[in-house]
């Protein structure tokens, strides 16, 4: 099975959601993380499904890529900060959660993000 990682499309979704609305870097998503954290817990449960850690979860994985860009913009594009410099602050905070919070925490607060995603 070939694995569709967060990152795999992302240019192309960070570009063209520059031209839609967004949350403010500071407003907290309504899953209660803010926009960085929710395409981080996103990317994390990608990740974790992928090393077989969490189980698939089909209907999750069909919008996660759509979810953690939007999420990601969210983040990056009220604050001016680039692309590179958005990806960058992604996988920190990423491994951040994945070193502090537990799998199954993840995915349910991941799965609320994706569940509330703007747009």
């Amino acid at each position: 099975m070939q694995r569709l990682s967060v990152f795999a499309t992302g240019a192309a979704l960070f570009a063209l959601a520059a031209c839609s609305p967004a949350e403010t870097a500071t407003t907290p998503a309504a899953s209660g993380d803010s926009p960085l954290d929710c395409a981080a817990l996103i990317s994390a449960a990608d990740h974790l499904i992928a090393d077989g850690a969490l189980p698939e979860d089909a209907d999750f994985q069909s919008q996660l890529l759509v979810s953690a860009m939007t999420y990601l913009n969210a983040y990056a594009i009220p604050e001016g900060v680039s692309e590179l410099e958005a990806f960058k602050a992604l996988n920190l905070r990423r491994g951040e959660l994945m070193d502090t919070v537990t799998g199954d925490e993840i995915l349910a607060r991941a799965k609320a993000c994706v569940a509330k995603t703007p747009g």
